[in-house]
């Protein structure tokens, strides 16, 4: 009886592991520069990794997805798209991603006194809580991406980051804080992103951005995101929040932005105008 049980489960397990298909490579620009942390992923799909500190990857997912296509995405550098049947077939495990430099106009912020305020959820409470990564796309340890509106509508410089976290179990983390144009009320083109190892704590923590420049005199989202070292870490933390309002976030690389109504994240940022 034991064997028949165990016969059956490895049948299980071998028609699974039969189902999927896994892409693994390296991400490089065409000065063969390799890309760190670049957004890999089938848009739409919610299906979705990042490459690590030294370009290289590896994504999981169900043949059914054959016919579609895996996006390459980073900051400063043009999209690449290339039909997943199109990989298999070459086999194809080098992605070359060619510069675009982004054209933004410039933001001068007045030289009379200047206010600081602050925007965002800067309160919460203990019974909501946001997860960094995608418990449904373990395999591939794909990050949840958290987005703030800014309602910003005169020049302004953005002074820092401050996000409430609990849970806390690392003494630093890395993560990727970007800044997208908006569309539709929901983040749009990526436009900066800043990649930092900082300490961490329970409770109100403050990422300083002043050295960054970043200027805007129109409404932006900002977005967090972890980026695990390996694919055997764990969550470090999490993002306390707060109820009412609403909260943006998509739980995968490329991923389809969704509105979660009746909670926000607690993250705020300082501005100076």
């Amino acid at each position: 009886m034991k064997r028949t049980i165990l016969l059956v489960i490895l049948l299980v397990f071998n028609y699974s592991y039969s189902q999927n298909l896994t892409i693994s490579g390296i991400v490089k620009t065409n000065n063969n520069k390799k890309l760190e942390y670049v957004n890999i992923g089938i848009k739409k799909k919610n299906i979705g990794t990042i490459s690590n500190e030294n370009g290289n990857f590896s994504i999981i997912f169900d043949k059914s997805f054959i016919k579609d296509s895996l996006t390459f995405s980073y900051v400063g550098y043009k999209n690449l798209t290339i039909k997943i049947e199109d990989i298999k077939s070459r086999k194809l495990n080098e992605f070359i991603l060619f510069e675009e430099p982004t054209e933004l106009k410039e933001v001068v912020i007045s030289t009379r006194k200047r206010k600081i305020r602050k925007l965002g959820t800067k309160s919460y409470v203990s019974m909501v809580a946001g997860y960094l990564w995608n418990r449904e796309n373990f395999e591939n340890r794909d990050i949840i991406e958290h987005a703030k509106y800014l309602n910003i509508k005169k020049p302004s410089k953005i002074l820092n980051l401050n996000m409430n976290l609990f849970n806390v179990f690392v003494d630093s983390m890395t993560f990727r804080i970007n800044f997208y144009t908006v569309k539709d009320k929901l983040p749009n083109k990526r436009i900066h992103n800043i990649i930092l190892t900082k300490n961490i704590k329970e409770g109100w923590n403050l990422f300083d951005l002043k050295d960054f420049d970043l200027k805007y005199d129109q409404p932006v989202f900002i977005t967090f995101e972890y980026i695990p070292k390996t694919k055997t870490d764990e969550e470090p933390c999490r993002i306390s929040g707060q109820f009412l309002g609403k909260s943006i976030n998509r739980v995968s690389s490329l991923g389809t932005w969704n509105i979660n109504k009746g909670k926000s994240m607690a993250m705020y940022v300082e501005i100076e105008q």
